[in-house]
């Protein structure tokens, strides 16, 4: 099977976002070609009036969209990853001819995207995650030429190049991808040629580059959304099972015992395409979808509760929709932008915890679907590329929403965490002024004899609720290495706070605050 044919079958209409895929009738496609072409010619003339250069970014008010610089090549259904120096990575993806061999580099200081190294495979409907040594991992996915991808590769922003690392298990596409809080990276699911849909799940470890199997799912599915729980656990929710049935169940994966187990189904149907965030209540919200036995796009949305096990119908979105994207912002609200409503729509809304309701907020410029959604170092969100005018056009464009929050300066914290060997305890202070970092960190872990003395943080960057920050330190035998830390400020009491360190001598460890508090100023 071609890329052309997977695309777009002769009846029905495929497209992709972040790794995942969705047919739509073809007759979902002429109705929306004239609004998504008027949105386009309208978003070049601003452009051209203004007399800026697309590498301009326009200010916008609190809750609207600005455009931004555009991608060197247009593309749609492509992969990206927030870097820990803040800048925004983009990788394959498909464009007019087929699959992107291109890897780009987005700054948000100065609003422009530049080419970087190119990988060393070309691939869609993958999956790209920040490991804690700051590479990017790009793992499977699906090649024109060889069909579902077992290679995977990593990618180094110091060195701004890519290599292979070791190949899955499995060959997979349509997958999703978690990092854990011990640093490896879950794979579950997806499909391949020889299985149409996969209930394997394999784990990569970042200290050896190989991948492991670990327990496999009860039901195979695709198309479903995967989420780290503020216990470490993985929820993996809904999709596509086998002969395109869909579903409405959900399962825990335990990364202590590898193990897989039935949780509460969904309370507002079957769907695909959705989309799952974690909320500082340690719930999971989950929005939209697609289910063509009811409504096509959905608009309802619901909560999952890990301490309960059960799922609750919350707010409706105003627009249904589906293969649209999702970041928590830094005051806990949700945004939703875009993705497919018969047609592609420009609509966002906000989801507010405190209230279950959704409201509407500004409008993209462009109509897309099959984009990236990044959430920015200062709270701002950044969306890319995607495809529109009914999927014939990949979009080199880029716009960014103005969160109206302020941009978060400090981050503190002290307390203890299981780590590889018995309790550790840290405590840390961040700060960001100016564009520099400071402050100092100490770590301990006597069963493992790790202790860090003289740490300084060198480096600082916040997303939303999280922060990661790194230095130089010594050991306590005086021998110096380089740390990583990152954590998330996800309630008032420290109790779903997490902590995890890496340093340079394969020391890895992390999990939720036992005792303690982490915040984010």
């Amino acid at each position: 099977m071609n890329i052309a044919t997977h695309l777009q079958p002769p009846n029905q209409l495929t497209s992709s976002c972040l790794g995942t895929t969705i047919l739509t009738s073809a007759s979902h496609r002429r109705p929306g070609r004239i609004p998504a072409l008027a949105r386009r010619i309208v978003f070049s003339l601003l452009l051209l009036v203004a007399g800026l250069t697309l590498a301009q970014t326009f200010a916008a008010s609190p809750g609207q969209w600005s455009p931004t610089g555009t991608l060197e090549d247009g593309r749609s259904g492509q992969v990206a990853a927030a870097l820990s120096d803040g800048k925004v990575l983009v990788t394959s993806g498909s464009d007019e001819v087929g699959v992107t061999l291109t890897t780009e580099i987005y700054d948000p200081n100065l609003g422009t995207w530049s080419f970087t190294g190119r990988p060393n495979f070309p691939r869609v409907f993958t999956t790209a995650t920040l490991l804690r040594t700051g590479k990017v991992l790009v793992a499977g996915g699906y090649s024109p030429t060889t069909g579902s991808v077992a290679t995977a590769e990593l990618y180094d922003s110091v060195s701004r190049t890519w290599s292979y690392t070791g190949n899955l298990n499995t060959p997979r596409r349509d997958h999703s991808a978690t990092l854990l809080n011990n640093g490896k990276v879950l794979i579950v699911g997806g499909d391949n040629d020889a299985l149409p849909d996969l209930a394997t799940a394999e784990l990569y470890d970042p200290a050896t580059g190989n991948w492991t199997q670990t327990g496999s799912m009860s039901t195979a599915r695709r198309f479903h959304t995967a989420t780290l729980l503020a216990d470490g656990r993985v929820l993996v929710a809904a999709g596509e099972a086998p002969n395109f049935a869909l579903l409405d169940t959900a399962e825990i994966y335990n990364p202590a015992t590898g193990i897989w187990t039935p949780t509460g189904s969904l309370r507002t149907g079957k769907r695909e395409f959705h989309s799952a965030t974690l909320l500082p209540s340690g719930k999971v919200l989950l929005a939209g979808g697609y289910n063509p036995s009811t409504t096509g796009s959905l608009t309802s949305s619901e909560l999952y509760d890990p301490a309960a096990g059960t799922w609750t119908a919350t707010g409706n979105l105003h627009t249904s929709r589906y293969q649209h994207t999702a970041a928590k912002l830094a005051n806990a609200k949700v945004l939703v932008a875009a993705g497919a409503h018969d047609v592609e729509t420009a609509t966002a809304e906000l989801y507010d915890p405190a209230t279950g309701i959704w409201t509407t907020t500004g409008s993209l410029f462009l109509a897309r679907t099959r984009h990236t959604m990044t959430l920015l170092p200062d709270g701002d969100v950044l969306v890319a590329g995607g495809t529109g005018v009914n999927n014939g056009t990949q979009f080199n464009s880029c716009e960014v929403y103005a969160s109206g929050i302020a941009e978060t300066t400090q981050v503190t914290g002290s307390g203890s965490i299981a780590g590889q060997g018995d309790s550790a305890t840290f405590n840390f202070h961040a700060t960001l002024s100016g564009g520099s970092a400071n402050g100092s960190l100490t770590f301990s872990d006597p069963a493992a004899t790790v202790s860090l003395r003289g740490a300084k943080v060198r480096t600082l960057n916040f997303s939303g609720t999280s922060a990661t920050f790194g230095g130089i330190a010594r050991l306590g035998d005086g021998s110096k290495i380089t740390y990583s830390v990152s954590v998330s400020d996800n309630g008032a009491d420290g109790s779903t706070d997490t902590f995890a360190i890496t340093l340079s001598n394969g020391y890895t460890a992390g999990g939720t605050l036992t005792s303690g508090d982490i915040k984010i100023q």
